[in-house]
């Protein structure tokens, strides 16, 4: 019997687990899991009751989404799935999405290098860095605007500046 309580108890410890985060690697590779920490440029990583390292650099977006949250924080005002924001900024979460507009039919991937000061403010954005799909001088200003008004939570602890990506899908 307490075997049975023990696997059905890890059981449902994984899957409240895998509601969490998604991790997308640059490979295209998703897993649903839990960031444990980010230290060093690695991110480990909780997959499936398995810990997993990761270098920042292989990883594409991470998603991150309250547990039994039926909504995605990752996509935009319209509600599609073709067009949305993902962030990767270690300790923050957005409090206030990008607007993103584009007037004309070009499609792509921008990645944009933000900087954050303590007070989760957009103080430089660099589009165009390596992930982005596109080459288009419309979409890298659509996605340094976009990204310029984002904004990340704050606290007494935060340091005073703090990297961090924005993926935006054209």
């Amino acid at each position: 019997m307490k075997k049975i309580l023990f696997i059905l108890g890890f059981s449902l410890f994984v899957v409240s687990v895998n509601a969490q985060n998604t991790l997308v690697l640059k490979s295209g590779e998703k897993m649903n899991g839990e960031i444990k920490s980010l230290n060093d440029g690695v991110i480990k990583f909780n997959f499936k009751g398995n810990e997993m390292s990761f270098k920042v650099a292989e990883v594409s977006s991470i998603s991150f989404e309250a547990p039994g949250s039926a909504s995605s924080k990752t996509t935009d005002a319209s509600g599609t799935s073709t067009k949305g924001v993902s962030y990767v900024m270690a300790g923050r979460k957005m409090t206030k999405e990008p607007k993103i507009d584009n007037l004309t039919m070009e499609k792509g991937i921008v990645v944009v290098e933000i900087t954050i000061n303590k007070y989760g403010n957009v103080i430089k954005a660099v589009p165009g860095i390596e992930g982005s799909t596109t080459t288009s001088n419309y979409l890298f200003t659509k996605a340094k605007q976009a990204a310029q008004s984002v904004m990340y939570d704050t606290g007494p602890t935060m340091p005073l500046e703090q990297k961090g990506t924005i993926t935006i899908t054209f």
